[in-house]
């Protein structure tokens, strides 16, 4: 099994990186677009639809909703995508908090799964999206344009999930969620907190950013990695209640999409809300 994951995790990083760093923003929003369309299909397994084709009715009401962002995203502001996406994490977060009891919000009610589902991946798109067509923000010394921002949220969540696991195993003894996920520990998320600080610092460092950028860069990759778990466990919380063990089988060794994108689901739109708190107001978007 792990010798599976090493095998499809090589062959899916020159393709994340190529398509992050290479393709222009229409592009990559339209790789990302079918990306979350993949994971809108496993979503629906969340909500126990009944049949192959009421699957893949969901995944075209997800599809008509990405679409329509993208033709109308000159009408309706980041501020209010952004305010959506706040609101719709603040929620999960009680319903995380709150779990078990939590549940009876949504348990047996797949019309209530699926537009929590249409929020959590048309939010995670549109981040995505608009974070890779930033032209560039000035940190220090350095012009950072849109994909290496969104490098830079890929970056923090494989080192929180990195330093999570490694702590967690060497020093793991109080358990984070254990209703949702028994295998996770505060350890663990400390110990990736400290390791996505560590990268944060290194970037810093590299670009002689000053002590206004220190405490940008500081806050942003600290609520990144947070909400990262939230994301991770928002997902785990939902299978849980579908008693599934991963989302699909897609990927081989790793289960399905959104198994591999749960932490980016949060991730990317907290960081793109935090980008929009602190540097964009000087920077221009193409999305």
């Amino acid at each position: 099994m792990l010798k599976l994951r090493i095998i499809t995790a090589l062959v899916l990083l020159p393709l994340a990186l190529y398509t992050i760093l290479f393709l222009g923003n229409q592009s990559f929003a339209a790789v990302i677009g079918v990306v979350t369309l993949i994971a809108a299909y496993e979503w629906a397994g969340f909500a126990k639809f009944p049949s192959v084709l009421a699957k893949l009715a969901y995944v075209v009401i997800v599809t008509t909703v990405i679409y329509s962002l993208w033709l109308i995203n000159f009408v309706i502001s980041p501020m209010v995508m952004n305010a959506v996406s706040a609101g719709f994490w603040l929620l999960a977060l009680l319903l995380i908090f709150a779990y078990p009891s939590s549940a009876s919000f949504w348990k047996d009610r797949p019309p209530m799964i699926a537009v929590l589902g249409v929020i959590l991946l048309t939010m995670t798109w549109y981040s995505l999206t608009a974070i890779h067509a930033i032209s560039a923000v000035q940190i220090g010394d350095g012009q950072i344009s849109g994909p290496y921002l969104v490098l830079s949220v890929m970056m923090l969540v494989w080192a929180a999930d990195t330093g999570a696991y490694f702590s967690g195993r060497r020093f793991g003894k109080n358990k984070l969620a254990p209703a949702i996920s028994p295998g996770k520990s505060r350890e663990g998320v400390y110990g990736g907190m400290l390791l996505a600080l560590f990268i944060a610092l290194v970037f810093a460092l590299w670009n002689n950013a000053g002590m206004q950028d220190y405490l940008y860069i500081t806050g942003i990759s600290l609520v990144t990695v947070i909400f990262s778990v939230a994301g991770d466990l928002m997902e785990s919380m939902f299978k849980r209640q579908a008693n599934l063990k991963d989302s699909g089988n897609i990927l081989p060794g790793h289960g399905g999409i959104l198994d591999r994108m749960d932490s980016v689901t949060a991730a990317a739109p907290v960081f793109y809300i935090a980008l929009s708190l602190t540097y964009l107001h000087n920077a221009s978007s193409a999305f």
